[in-house]
């Protein structure tokens, strides 16, 4: 089992320098208006239950509900299950601009 477990409530780098972040990573695609986003965990520790500020966010194309579901203002990445380090999803979206997903708040798991 994981000897620590931190909730993050912002940004959390560690003394060394160490993102312990998700990373949230997208560009546009070849079509106009749509986004291609990538969620990874860069840190070497196992985040669970990461919750993106969803608000405002809209897609004319469905999004898999277990990569990222909305509910209300607020997005759950993975359906709340663990990402190991350098786990990824990845999910493509539709809309006329780009959408600024924040990362809310995420457990971390280090052992």
């Amino acid at each position: 089992m994981y000897g620590m477990v931190i909730n993050i409530l912002c940004n959390r780098i560690d003394v060394y320098g160490q993102d312990f972040n998700l990373s949230i990573r997208q560009e546009q695609t070849a079509a106009p208006g749509e986004w291609d986003v990538t969620l990874e965990n860069t840190s070497p520790c196992v985040i669970l239950n990461a919750y993106l500020d969803c608000k405002g966010f809209q897609s004319h194309r469905e999004i898999d509900p277990k990569v990222i579901l909305k509910q209300g203002d607020v997005c759950i990445v993975n359906d709340g299950q663990r990402m190991n380090p350098s786990d990824s999803l990845h999910f493509i979206y539709a809309w006329e601009t780009q959408f600024a997903f924040k990362l809310l708040n995420q457990s971390i798991a280090c052992s």
